[in-house]
């Protein structure tokens, strides 16, 4: 298929089916609403699988009282970099994605939480379990789901999170605290600008963030598909900039590499056009004859889209003047 050659049957076809691509999933992405609450909770929740947790909280209940009432609190107050899901049937359960704050190592990325409030919520505080897909790439988020939040320890917990967990303000207080408390405490101390007190470490946790994306791309939670195509689609350019940015600061520049184009790869079959952002590995991979041909490739895909500018400008400049000739006339 020639993809230079706007006439190419094949051509038209392969960019149409781009065009409702694009139309069908930053629709569903649009209208992904940072709370929400549907009818029950999917099969790959955490907890769900744990007959530990496996009840259910009856309709007046206090504890689905208090619960809704944080509900009514989320819906208010949740920030535009969380996203929230609850369910009907079980009201005890929760996921939550939240986005890496700027200026960390974790910029960009989508963050998963299972959420499980206890029969004595919340006298004790809600157990989180976070999506790790085995990667360790906080102190404080294990690679076995648990969240080390000084907040949410309990018992001997109390004793060692001074040294060791990421601290919050204050300890879980049953008047006070609530899950929000909870949400923006994982975000603001945990997802820090600096994780680690060695510089080393803390581009691995940059190096690892991109395996989640990666991750996340390739297995999205459920309930969080839409969300997730859509979201990698809008910020597909900033993650491979900033991984440009970075890339000067590693010496395994193999490694580095390979990892770039593991995340390219994923993020342009998700639909966004990314081949442009190879040509910076051009000066340190070397010229070799398959970047000539991607190259080269990247050049043909912006002559034809400026053809098409080109043409769609002649097109309406001439509108214009038929537009303008028959005012006259009439």
């Amino acid at each position: 298929m020639d993809i230079t050659n706007p006439e190419s049957s094949g051509t038209r076809m392969f960019f149409g089916e781009i065009e409702e691509i694009v139309d069908e999933v930053e629709s569903r992405f649009n209208m992904f609403k940072n709370f929400d609450i549907i009818p029950n909770p999917p099969d790959d929740h955490i907890f769900l699988k744990n007959n530990k947790y496996s009840s259910r909280v009856l309709l007046g209940s206090p504890l689905r009282q208090k619960i809704e009432k944080e509900w009514d609190l989320l819906k208010k107050n949740l920030p535009n970099s969380i996203f929230v899901r609850v369910y009907e049937s079980r009201v005890d359960l929760m996921r939550v994605a939240i986005i890496g704050p700027p200026n960390t190592p974790y910029d960009h990325a989508l963050f998963f939480f299972d959420i499980y409030f206890p029969k004595n919520y919340p006298s004790n505080p809600p157990k989180l379990c976070y999506r790790s897909y085995g990667l360790d790439l906080n102190p404080n988020l294990r690679p076995g789901g648990k969240v080390c939040l000084s907040m949410l320890s309990t018992g001997y917990e109390r004793i060692i999170h001074k040294y060791w967990y990421a601290c919050y303000t204050q300890d879980w207080n049953p008047k006070e605290s609530s899950i929000l408390n909870v949400l923006y405490a994982s975000q603001g101390l945990i997802m820090c600008e600096k994780p680690y007190p060695i510089d080393e470490y803390n581009k691995k946790a940059f190096e690892l963030t991109c395996g989640i994306m990666i991750r996340v791309l390739r297995e999205p939670p459920m309930n969080f598909e839409d969300f997730v195509k859509g979201y990698f689609r809008k910020r597909a350019h900033p993650i491979l900039w900033k991984f440009r940015q970075e890339f000067d600061c590693y010496k395994d520049q193999i490694m580095i590499i390979e990892l770039f184009n593991n995340l390219y790869k994923v993020l342009e079959s998700n639909g966004t056009y990314c081949i442009h952002h190879l040509c910076f590995l051009k000066s340190r991979k070397g010229n070799t004859e398959e970047e000539k041909e991607e190259e080269e490739e990247s050049r043909n895909y912006m002559r034809y889209f400026m053809k098409i500018a080109k043409t769609l400008k002649n097109l309406a400049e001439s509108l214009a003047k038929l537009k303008h000739a028959s005012k006259e006339t009439v």
